[in-house]
């Protein structure tokens, strides 16, 4: 009987999805085109269907009279394991007036950026993340797709994002060395070129983060990571 229990249970929890973040707080080794600049810290926080992300990337200190402190903040809810933002933020430490930021009205399907000093209004399409929530979308979903499509707002515009999933190999990082995933975007050469590795084994959180700019490349690497279950 104990054994027809043990199988039991052991099928239940196959049966049963892994849950997704409760928390999490994850620092990165930022770099610029190879050379280090400072690091990123993102946390996410989750009490019942809410969530506020955020990410602060400090430079260095031998560089922070020459850059500013950046923070991304994203907030909403969480439906059907998808992110549903309602307000994006993007504040420099050394203009904290000229903060750049998204209002989603899911409501009215109604978009604001503000930005520069001006509101400016459009259609909200289905699905639109925005510029940090893009990001974890593998991580909350806890899968990976073979393609992914969906509308960005950065606080200034809304660009169309398609990402296709690729074989990453194995990725050696100060956590340990694990299989990867790549998702890279399919950009037009005016586009910014992105590539983020996910760890399906590391609760599918991003490993690296890669963006090629007209000014150059950025380059996050995962350094460290507390991680905690739903």
């Amino acid at each position: 009987m104990k054994i027809l229990i043990a199988l039991l249970l052991a099928l239940v929890s196959i049966a049963v999805p892994a849950q997704g973040p409760q928390q999490f707080e994850l620092i990165y080794r930022f770099a610029f085109n190879g050379q280090y600049v400072g690091n990123v810290t993102d946390r996410f926080t989750r009490e019942g269907s809410r969530y506020r992300l955020s990410s602060v990337a400090s430079p260095d200190r031998k560089l922070a009279f020459l850059l500013p402190v950046l923070t991304l903040t994203s907030e909403g809810v969480i439906q059907s394991g998808s992110f549903v933002p309602s307000l994006y933020k993007q504040v420099r430490s050394n203009a904290p007036e000229k903060a750049v930021m998204s209002e989603f009205n899911w409501t009215s399907r109604q978009l604001t950026h503000h930005y520069k000093g001006r509101a400016i209004q459009t259609e909200l399409p289905k699905g639109t993340q925005d510029a940090l929530t893009q990001l974890y979308a593998f991580t909350l979903a806890g899968k990976v797709p073979p393609q992914l499509e969906f509308s960005v707002s950065n606080g200034r515009k809304l660009i169309n994002y398609r990402y296709e999933k690729l074989p990453g190999g194995r990725m050696t990082t100060p956590l340990g060395t694990f299989e990867v995933i790549e998702y890279r975007r399919i950009a037009r050469p005016d586009e910014n070129a992105i590539s983020v590795w996910i760890a399906p084994a590391l609760h599918h959180l991003p490993l690296r983060i890669r963006v090629r700019e007209e000014s150059g490349l950025f380059d996050q690497q995962l350094i460290r990571l507390n991680y905690k279950a739903t």
